[in-house]
């Protein structure tokens, strides 16, 4: 079993493509900016760039965030190691409990979504918080030694990225620097999802049959989605103009999006904007597996998904959600329903030519595009 850096076969990124996309102009956050003890000072040009960004567009880029290059390729390395060191055997064993709990912890294996009657292509290892409390029963064998590692990287996460990102939302919600994070920080009550994936190419044929998309467009349905950038050009955004525009490799960075959790908080200021995973527009690209290191962030599991009532910023969009008689759910209620349904051919109405699809989840209306 591995027990130190050198047994863990190191990760070597993919060739960048040198070739120009119609990609995504995102705005940049740089994470070095939000100082104080507990994260409160934060520039106010910060607040209004990166406040306009995420009500425009909900996505952008993070640099500065305190990881190095060489932990940051570390993780892709051990995310590597999880598929690769892992017997299939073992991968069943540890399964996630997707349909039955609305729960990812553990491997998701290939073919449980569906997309236009094609299965995907994509393995998970995906860890709540819960999991570092119950190592034998989550980690198979291969992983237990690199448990306390993983865990040190989850923290840094949440208590230093998400942390600071939830202190620049609170500013531009006009609520006290601290307010966000105090929804998220109950420590009893996390359950934030880290996971490590696997993309593998699909046959020439299943590409065709779903046009190149290879994770049907959705919003997240969390808080705060924290992907750790890699070069293969395969993540599109549905921007304002509505259209898809490729996110850009910028090395050692971080894409961070929105989810559904802080759209409904925020009375839908904030965007959760539709993203997707298509092929490679660069041919030299598309026999690679594309790896995935991911962190979604999340408030805690009773905070109630409603429209923050102190903010002036929420009650000016004059928005609600859930408003047929029913009480708006927990994150965690959220989250569970979400995890159930998606990608898997549910009772949709199909719209806008078969390019979109409505599904009514937990009495609102969801909407993913193929």
């Amino acid at each position: 079993m591995p027990g130190k850096l050198s047994d863990v076969p190191r990760w070597e990124y993919p060739p960048t493509s040198n070739k120009e996309f119609d990609y995504a102009t995102l705005e940049t956050l740089d994470l070095s900016r939000i100082t104080g003890d507990e994260y409160e000072i934060v520039p106010e040009d910060v607040v209004k760039s990166i406040g306009d960004a995420l009500a425009r567009d909900g996505f952008i880029y993070a640099t500065n965030h305190g990881l190095s290059s060489e932990q940051i390729q570390r993780q892709f390395s051990i995310a590597q190691f999880a598929f690769d060191g892992v017997s299939e055997e073992d991968k069943s064993k540890y399964r996630a409990k997707i349909l039955e709990t609305g729960d990812f912890t553990g491997y998701k294996p290939r073919g449980h979504w569906k997309l236009k009657g094609v299965r995907d292509q994509i393995e998970h290892f995906s860890l709540q918080s819960h999991a570092f409390q119950n190592r034998e029963e989550i980690f198979p064998p291969a992983l237990l030694p690199l448990v306390d590692e993983i865990e040190e990287f989850n923290r840094y996460n949440h208590d230093h990225i998400f942390r600071k990102i939830l202190s620049v939302l609170s500013l531009v919600l006009k609520l006290p620097s601290n307010y966000l994070w105090n929804l998220a920080s109950k420590e009893e009550e996390r359950f934030d999802l880290f996971r490590y994936a696997l993309y593998h190419p699909p046959s020439p044929e299943e590409d065709a049959k779903t046009d190149g998309v290879r994770l049907q467009g959705h919003t997240d349905f969390n808080a705060v989605s924290l992907l750790y950038s890699q070069p293969i050009v395969s993540l599109q955004v549905l921007m304002p103009d509505n259209v898809w525009r490729y996110v850009r490799h910028v090395p050692d960075a971080l894409v961070i999006n929105l989810g559904d959790a802080m759209h409904f908080i925020s009375g839908g200021y904030l965007k959760p904007t539709i993203h997707r995973v298509v092929s490679p527009p660069d041919p030299d690209q598309v026999p690679y597996r594309r790896l995935g290191v991911f962190y979604f962030a999340q408030f805690n599991r009773s905070t109630r998904l409603a429209p923050i009532k102190d903010s002036p910023v929420v009650a000016s969009t004059g928005k609600t959600f859930f408003d047929d008689g029913r009480k708006s759910p927990t994150a965690w209620e959220w989250e569970c329903s979400r995890v159930k349904a998606y990608g898997q051919d549910g009772q949709k109405k199909v719209i806008d030519g078969g390019h979109e699809e409505e599904e009514m989840i937990g009495g609102e209306k969801v909407v993913h595009y193929n």
